[in-house]
């Protein structure tokens, strides 16, 4: 009985979560159309105007990646997929974080395989993972440093996607938690950033791994599998 209140308990905050993301967004999209809007005109600003322009675009961008995260971990499972291009999807999420990597002054380097064939995702799931794993990389490394993301077509018809930091790294105690829900070490972090990851991959059978050492960096790599492949 009590395990049956619990779960019941959570299916409410998860109604509750999507209702309040729901709302969130709306006004949180106004803003950052104003703000851009602001931002195309930059240079008419002072250089500690356009500091706090770019600083309140950055939190904004932020907030969705944040909002985003909780309302898909709230929602009910989705198959719904279509035959997109990998690299196109990782350059979207690269564009959309450039911002907040150059104020760290943080190169995104990067290697797309041509060879890549189209695979069969929903692509706004598969842009949200690579979101979150460029902005834990971003996040994770120290100012005038890089980010390597590549992508290749393994001899079994897999492909891998990499991001890879020179950042803090996870520590031991830290690895066999991180893709737990709700499990942060962040100050400001909220833990679903992570999980939703490997349960966006999970739903299409892809798989999602790390390497990682303290003060050197960490490296991840989604496995996507050859049954994905568009026919």
């Amino acid at each position: 009985m009590t395990e049956e209140i619990q779960n019941n308990k959570l299916k409410i905050l998860g109604k509750l979560a999507a209702s309040l993301t729901h709302e969130i967004r709306n006004p949180l999209s106004a803003l950052k159309l104003n703000l851009q809007y602001l931002n195309m005109s930059i240079d008419k600003f002072s250089e500690e105007e356009a500091e706090c322009i770019k600083a309140s675009l950055d939190a904004v961008e932020r907030i969705q990646i944040l909002v985003d995260n909780t309302l898909t971990f709230s929602r009910n499972k989705s198959q719904e997929s279509a035959a997109f291009e990998l690299n196109y999807v990782v350059k979207q999420a690269i564009e959309m974080v450039q911002n907040t990597a150059a104020r760290k002054s943080i190169d995104i380097n990067t290697s797309f395989s041509p060879d890549i064939p189209k695979l069969k995702f929903n692509k706004d799931k598969i842009l949200q993972v690579v979101l979150n794993l460029i902005t834990n990389a971003i996040e994770a490394s120290k100012t005038n440093s890089e980010i390597f993301i590549s992508t290749k077509l393994n001899p079994d018809g897999s492909v891998i996607l990499e991001v890879k930091d020179h950042g803090i790294g996870i520590g031991e105690n830290d690895k066999s938690k991180i893709f737990n829900d709700f499990y942060t070490n962040k100050k400001n972090g909220t833990g679903l950033g992570l999980s939703v990851c490997k349960m966006l991959l999970d739903e299409i059978g892809a798989d999602i791994d790390f390497t990682s050492e303290i003060n050197v960096g960490t490296k991840f790599f989604v496995t996507f599998p050859k049954s994905l492949i568009e026919e």
